[in-house]
């Protein structure tokens, strides 16, 4: 089982207009790929730049490379609506972790 992790830090002013496109767009968007389980959303508690807040977005996929290819297909047409959305007020990072526990 894999994890596909994309943190998102978003300035505290846009942070409502966020959560709505997160929730209504991106995780959406998870959920009809047909991949993914156990999607979940969290605020991070460490503050990496003041004046902002960081948002965590999970989800396990029993294949890497199906989780791989719709981050770099799907999401990535996602993740440019965001920027043009947001103007660099939203910025994002993604890792891939493997379960093993």
């Amino acid at each position: 089982m894999y994890i596909l992790n994309t943190t998102f830090v978003v300035a505290e002013p846009r942070l409502e207009e966020f959560l709505k496109w997160a929730r209504e767009v991106y995780v959406q968007s998870m959920e009809k790929a047909g991949i993914f389980s156990g999607i979940t959303m969290a605020r991070v508690m460490t503050q990496i730049e003041p004046g902002t807040i960081s948002v965590a977005l999970q989800a396990r996929a029993a294949k890497l490379d199906e989780a791989q290819r719709w981050h770099d297909d799907v999401a990535a047409l996602l993740r440019d609506d965001l920027s043009a959305r947001f103007s660099g007020q939203v910025l994002f990072f993604t890792t891939y972790m493997e379960v093993i526990l």
